[in-house]
């Protein structure tokens, strides 16, 4: 963002929430979807969400929906962002923002903050699980606008399978988990919840006092109304335990695979102890949440190699691309 579109934007800021002083933006680094910024006048502080340039995939990066959607859950889910202004105005800027109050706190990154040096991290993982299970109890009347009705399943499994043959790389060794993911679709009898869709460590904010309680869960471009296990799925597919192989530990997100932290068995156990539900076997969704993962990385790689980010970090998504996609063929076999 240049500075004659930060002037902008304060401008209008200025004009909308009435702001002290001069305002101060500041870009977060990190993240591979939408771009965040920190924006300071003398005594307020919010934080601003747009899309990224370029190209994007049909229904991505929708800011208002977003905002739309947080407006409507945050008296039912105060652990969400409350937001405070949205901007559609392309004379403001190219492309659509929002601001929301920032929450702040302990984030757990590619690497565990000092503060859990020795602590029992058992103790995150419960209260991940739980408050997994709080958001998928969110009452949803308020929510149907974002209910596309009956079919939740194979919307995901053939959307997501459209998505990916658009974009495939030429050496592409997907073929089996599509095929297996179209073969063993379960039935779609669940009563659908609130979903996430991207509920993970690196998305949800911990109290920096008391450092195992969640205060607040970020990122919600990807929420819809669905089917709970396949949210849960999409979370286990970023979940790499101590057993899985070296080099997909070492490209992960989170370090969920320390000593302390829970396996993808046990955190499935914590949800079931949550929810009351049993689950005895999460297999599939797990399959799919891997194939999701690996369409996600691929739509961010392919809009590397056409020119439409120059970000170095997207330089390696082709190889984690197919990290993610072995270990979906691995688990097919089990």
């Amino acid at each position: 963002m240049n500075s004659k579109q930060q002037q902008q934007i304060a401008t209008y800021i200025q004009k909308h929430l009435n702001t002290q002083g001069h305002i101060n933006f500041k870009a977060f680094k990190g993240g591979a979807s939408n771009l965040t910024f920190s924006i300071q006048d003398d005594q307020n502080e919010w934080i601003m969400r747009t899309s990224p340039p370029g190209t994007k995939a049909k229904g991505a990066h929708d800011m208002h929906r977003e905002y739309q959607l947080l407006k409507q859950l945050h008296s039912d889910f105060p652990l969400c962002p409350k937001v405070v202004l949205i901007c559609q105005d392309e004379t403001v800027f190219e492309r659509e923002f929002y601001l929301m109050q920032p929450i702040n706190g302990i984030i757990i990154r590619q690497q565990l903050p000092e503060i859990y040096q020795g602590a029992d991290l058992s103790l995150l993982c419960k209260e991940l699980a739980q408050v997994h299970h709080q958001l998928h109890q969110v009452p949803t009347e308020k929510l149907q606008r974002f209910n596309k009705g009956p079919g939740y399943i194979d919307r995901q499994i053939s959307g997501w399978i459209h998505r990916y043959t658009r974009v495939a790389p030429t050496q592409d060794i997907a073929e089996p988990v599509i095929k297996w993911l179209v073969e063993n679709q379960p039935e779609d009898n669940r009563p659908y919840t609130l979903i996430h869709n991207d509920y993970k460590f690196d998305n949800v904010v911990f109290n920096p006092i008391n450092n195992s309680q969640i205060i607040g869960v970020l990122d919600w471009e990807m929420t819809t109304i669905g089917d709970p296990l396949m949210d849960l799925g999409c979370s286990l597919a970023y979940w790499f335990e101590a057993a899985d192989h070296e080099l997909l530990k070492k490209i992960s997100m989170m370090p969920t695979y320390l000593d302390g932290m829970l396996t993808r068995d046990e955190m499935v156990h914590q949800y079931c102890l949550a929810s009351g539900q049993s689950i005895d076997n999460y297999h599939y969704y797990y399959i799919y949440g891997l194939f999701r993962l690996a369409v996600i990385l691929q739509q961010i790689y392919y809009r590397y190699e056409q020119g439409q980010s120059d970000n170095p970090a997207f330089k390696p998504l082709g190889m984690v691309r197919d990290l993610i996609l072995k270990q979906a063929i691995d688990h097919l076999k089990k």
